[in-house]
């Protein structure tokens, strides 16, 4: 049975995916100091991207559920 998560679970998660959204363009940075090769900090920041995209889909998923649950 879905629980709703805890009071301050959200903004916890935001910061959570902001300090992704950092580092990967810290790693896209490095990646491009390697060589300049501008394909480098395409294909992290890409990654990152699809990472955090597919975080927020099952988010939505979930949240989904548990509404629907709970009527």
């Amino acid at each position: 049975m879905p629980s709703n998560p805890p009071p301050g679970a959200e903004k916890i998660i935001r910061w959570i995916m902001v300090a992704i959204v950092v580092w990967g363009i810290a790693h896209a940075i490095g990646a491009w100091t390697l060589n300049h090769d501008a394909r480098r900090p395409l294909v992290v920041l890409a990654c990152v991207a699809a990472f955090l995209g597919f975080w927020a889909a099952l988010l939505a998923a979930r949240r989904r559920r548990v509404n629907n649950s709970s009527r």
